[in-house]
């Protein structure tokens, strides 16, 4: 467990026992331009390595959480310090709700901004080692750390896309400038939302997701 985690925009993340929680330091051989679409890369990993070890599909919500039925498993936080017009480190926060208490965890976090429910991974059945897990997301993550130093962002992309729950649904984002309403038509090969709405077609690289039509 942890005592001062903290989330995406300086919120807090509440870390309880029977969590995975870590941070994970890189001095990246890709290019600057490619930060805004590492949070992606690195979710998908995770949801590879989920499927491998688990044997459970997640979806994937922009800009870089892990869903189960539409409640939060896992997210995760980009930090990143330049050098001029390289990236000089950077530090990837993951943390899962692996086997935690959901119901204590929804009681505790209910009246939390953007709150949209808690999941747990590991059920009463499932004896999946969490050493496991966190193998296999290091050796997928290896796999697209590799794609992003090679360009291969489309194939990224692409993987991404097809986990993606809300692609087609109208959402609203909750941005720096306000809310932004529209028609989601997934992610650019910059990992930025497009998001159609009535006027336009615009990409949104940072934001919150805080309601979606069935």
């Amino acid at each position: 467990k942890q005592t001062g985690g903290r989330g995406r925009s300086g919120r807090k993340w509440i870390s309880p026992k029977g969590g995975i929680w870590f941070s994970i330091i890189l001095h990246p051989k890709f290019d600057i331009a490619n930060t805004t679409l590492f949070p992606i890369a690195s979710s998908l990993a995770l949801a590879y390595a989920i499927e491998k070890t688990c044997k459970i599909s997640t979806e994937l919500k922009w800009p870089n959480d892990l869903t189960i039925k539409g409640k939060k498993l896992a997210g995760m936080l980009e930090d990143a310090s330049f050098e001029s017009n390289k990236i000089e480190n950077l530090v990837l926060g993951v943390g899962i709700n692996f086997d935690v208490d959901v119901k204590k965890l929804e009681k505790r976090l209910s009246k939390s901004p953007n709150f949209y429910g808690v999941n747990s991974l590991r059920k009463k059945d499932d004896n999946t080692s969490p050493i496991v897990l966190l193998k296999e997301f290091l050796l997928q993550f290896e796999k697209v750390l590799l794609q992003l130093n090679k360009g291969e962002k489309s194939k990224i992309v692409k993987e991404w896309t097809k986990r993606a729950d809300r692609i087609g649904k109208k959402i609203t984002i909750n941005t720096s400038n306000g809310e932004i309403s529209g028609i989601s038509h997934g992610i650019d090969n910059d990992g930025a939302l497009k998001l159609k709405t009535a006027k336009e077609m615009k990409k949104i690289f940072v934001g919150d997701v805080v309601s979606s039509q069935v």
